[in-house]
């Protein structure tokens, strides 16, 4: 049986202090900030996947607005579909839609979306891709990066 001085001892001795509180709090921010930072590139890089996806989404749906009897593709069609594909994507953070480039007959298209993601010295980098099927990482969104001829 505990006696009254051992219980009036436990009874005392029942909570945190105001320091010990304070500890744990930074501790938990202290963690908090170190799991935040490590997370940053791995949130940049599944949003770069996503525009890659929009981009090769948008031009399998391009391939679908070809018109074999005229060679040449609705490029308004395309358009309009890729700017609905890259509305829908929360990963366009950059430059917001994707953007297509297209020859004058509509020939040939191709198609970017900027990446979060940055190159060398940081530079920009895009995702390209064009009529002929190629698709790359190019690091200008020029016409000469990605050709529409």
């Amino acid at each position: 049986m505990v006696d009254n001085f051992q219980f009036k001892m436990l009874k005392e001795k029942g909570g945190f202090t105001l320091i010990e509180m304070l500890v744990v709090i930074a501790m938990i921010g202290i963690l908090s900030a170190v799991v935040l930072t490590a997370l940053g590139p791995s949130r940049d890089k599944a949003k770069d996947a996503r525009i890659i996806s929009d981009v090769n989404q948008a031009r399998a749906i391009a391939e679908t607005h070809y018109n074999p009897t005229t060679g040449a593709y609705d490029i308004a069609s395309i358009t309009g579909d890729a700017q609905f594909i890259s509305s829908q994507s929360d990963a366009t953070s950059n430059g917001g839609a994707l953007t297509i480039i297209s020859a004058s007959n509509g020939s040939a298209f191709a198609m970017y979306g900027q990446l979060n993601t940055k190159g060398a010295n940081g530079t920009l980098q895009y995702f390209c891709s064009d009529s002929t099927g190629v698709t790359r990482q190019v690091t200008s969104n020029t016409t000469e990066a990605c050709p529409a001829s």
